[in-house]
């Protein structure tokens, strides 16, 4: 992944970057588009020429062949990230904790009733109760991931 350790603010600054790391014959081979083609894509004000989600996958495969990294999938991310860290505000993360929370307890009311003796599989978790019990944890690890979103970090 050398020579891509810089985060690109855009698609555009991605896709001019591979431009500049690829050969021509690179390029063409991968999308079978000329240079000067992925040029107009890579002009953040020509709105008429915009990247194809194809093409960019094959440059990404490309660069990758290369030892280059994936440029593109990286702005990618980088931009759902940063859209998702306007998240991260105190209502959110206090809602989140509470939620949390709740979701704790209630976790701890399926699993206190699976394991009581007169409960449906008495001391033994029945199927229907280990399925509660899962049910239960996976609605805990959503509000946990809830939460990490919230402060911005990656899950």
């Amino acid at each position: 992944m050398a020579g891509y350790t810089r985060e690109f603010l855009s698609i555009e600054q991605a896709l001019k970057e591979i431009i500049r790391k690829l050969e021509s014959e690179e390029i063409k081979s991968a999308t079978g588009k000329s240079e000067s083609a992925l040029r107009k894509c890579s002009d953040e004000n020509d709105l008429e020429h915009h990247l194809h989600l194809k093409d960019a996958i094959e440059l990404d495969v490309a660069c990758m062949r290369r030892g280059l990294g994936h440029p593109l999938l990286s702005a990618h991310e980088i931009l759902v990230e940063k859209s998702l860290k306007n998240k991260n505000d105190v209502e959110n993360i206090t809602t989140s904790l509470i939620n949390i929370g709740g979701r704790i307890g209630h976790l701890m009311e399926v699993t206190q009733k699976a394991i009581d003796p007169n409960s449906e599989g008495g001391t033994a978790v029945s199927k229907q109760e280990k399925e509660d019990i899962y049910k239960a944890i996976n609605e805990l690890e959503e509000k946990i991931a809830n939460l990490k979103l919230s402060i911005g970090i990656k899950s």
